[in-house]
């Protein structure tokens, strides 16, 4: 996947995720570590679309990290 073809902002949310996904000791970075990235964007297209359809953000974001908190943690060193 050639992320320079990604604009900027995208860029930045796919980087926040994989800062989530490690925050919360996860291995791969799913769906939600994104989602959780993009409606953190305040400035960005993603937030304002959920507004708009009513989508009640801080309790987005309170599922989000409920989820994401429930998961499997992976803890240790890695071998690269």
């Amino acid at each position: 996947m050639n992320f320079d073809r990604f604009t900027t902002n995208a860029q930045q949310a796919l980087q926040d995720a994989q800062h989530l996904a490690h925050g919360y000791d996860h291995q791969e970075l799913d769906g939600e570590h994104l989602l959780l990235a993009l409606i953190a964007q305040g400035e960005s297209l993603v937030p304002l679309v959920l507004q708009k359809l009513g989508v009640a953000l801080p309790a987005l974001k309170a599922d989000l990290e409920k989820e994401l908190t429930r998961r499997h943690k992976v803890q240790g060193t890695s071998s690269s």
